[in-house]
């Protein structure tokens, strides 16, 4: 953290905002996995006292986006592969694909339509090389699935990982060469979604959500 200064806050902000400041620096890359976050240090770059500054690590650790050590400082989350591997990857597997059985008789053209969006902003994001700009496209695109299915407490349930799968997505996409890679399996998925078959669609999931990811962890090994 020694190189990354926060800006300084007005009299006006509040604990949502400096959440949403430091939330954006980890996901932006400007302080690292393992970075240690100083109370003292943050309250006299940002211009306001320790208070709002506690509390807003206070959500960001319930996020899982940092990680408190008793009687030690804060910390930027790192996430492992096997955390991915037998925690992220399963339960995003599992709620998707229900969602998607619940969701794909609901199914409107105007619903293919929005995801149809999704991918082009991604597709916009990949040619501007915007790496968050795409994962918030990508991460749209399946929350608007989830939310479809319109099974109480399921969004809920996908959204207690949102954060984790955000800071997976973007480290993952910090590998690629050419970004548009992404696009394109998500292009098939839609395909595959806007054809209506339960089976192919969740062969299909597994595929982009399991299969994928585990590839790429081999790759990286």
């Amino acid at each position: 953290m020694a190189e990354f200064r926060f800006e300084e806050e007005k009299a006006t902000s509040l604990r949502h905002k400096i959440t949403d400041n430091i939330r954006r620096a980890i996901f932006q890359g400007k302080i690292k996995a393992g970075d240690r976050l100083r109370e003292v240090e943050m309250s006299r770059q940002m211009g306001v006292s320790r208070g709002p500054i506690r509390e807003a690590m206070r959500t960001l650790e319930q996020e899982g986006l940092l990680y408190s050590h008793p009687y030690k400082e804060t910390t930027v989350a790192e996430i492992t592969e096997e955390e991915v591997t037998e925690v992220l990857i399963p339960i995003r597997l599992t709620i998707e694909q229900f969602a998607m059985r619940k969701a794909l008789p609901l199914l409107q053209a105007a619903d293919l339509d929005r995801l149809g969006t999704f991918v082009e902003e991604m597709r916009e994001g990949a040619r501007q090389r915007d790496l968050i700009k795409m994962v918030d496209c990508d991460l749209a695109f399946h929350e608007y699935v989830v939310q479809l299915a319109g099974v109480p407490n399921l969004h809920g349930t996908w959204m207690s990982i949102y954060n984790r799968i955000r800071l997976h997505f973007i480290m993952q996409g910090q590998s690629y060469d050419d970004l548009s890679e992404l696009c394109a399996e998500h292009e098939k998925l839609l395909a595959t979604i806007a054809a209506g078959d339960p089976d192919a669609v969740a062969a299909a999931l597994k595929v982009h959500i399991a299969d994928s990811n585990f590839g790429f962890l081999r790759q990286r090994r």
